[in-house]
């Protein structure tokens, strides 16, 4: 579970984790998340985000209209505003030593909530 005392970093791993789970929700050709999954040195939060282009309604009423994994869908979406940084800073730098361990760390962390909120689908 989200706890608001995360670092901006850790934050913003835990809001990438949670885009790439709806774009793997949303689109059949995506690949599934993994605890594995790495960020380099020069991988920035932002550019991590803007890779996926999403257009996260467009996305969210097509599977609704599919009938795509729409619960699912529901939990995905009501951890967002829990995971949006304070700091501009936390999602548009290149990131350090200390801010990628701790957006990894978030990364990892909220893949695994949702893991374990979607076990189905994410196993």
């Amino acid at each position: 579970m989200t706890e608001r005392n995360e670092s901006g970093h850790r934050l913003a791993g835990r809001l990438y984790a949670t885009l790439r789970v709806l774009r793997f929700l949303t689109r059949a050709d995506s690949p599934k998340p993994a605890l594995e999954d790495e960020f380099k040195e020069k991988d920035s939060p932002r550019q991590l985000i803007d890779a996926l282009r999403l257009d996260p309604f467009e996305d969210l009423l097509a599977a609704v209209h599919r009938g795509r994994h729409v619960k699912a869908l529901g939990e995905v979406f009501r951890a967002i505003p829990a995971l949006v940084p304070l700091r501009e800073a936390a999602l548009k730098d290149n990131l350090g030593t200390r801010p990628l361990a701790e957006f990894n760390a978030g990364y990892r962390a909220q893949l695994a909530d949702l893991k374990e909120a979607l076990p189905k689908l994410l196993d």
